[in-house]
């Protein structure tokens, strides 16, 4: 999944963006941003889901738990 958002502003560590075709506003945490990013920027971002990841998580949880 691939979306665009625009920086609205930066507030306690965070910034704050809105994606292109939406009205919510999402704080992300600025080590996690662009460096240098700045208001009225427009970021990208690539979701996606790694099964295998998450496959290998749940086995190392349950062996923790064990």
């Amino acid at each position: 999944m691939r979306w665009s958002a625009v920086v609205k502003d930066f507030k306690d560590n965070k910034g704050i963006v809105c994606p292109q075709h939406g009205n919510e506003d999402i704080m992300i945490p600025i080590e996690y941003l662009p460096k240098g990013c700045r208001v009225g920027d427009v970021l990208q971002f690539n979701i996606s889901f790694d099964p295998f990841s998450t496959i290998r998580l749940l086995k190392e949880r349950d062996c923790q738990d064990t």
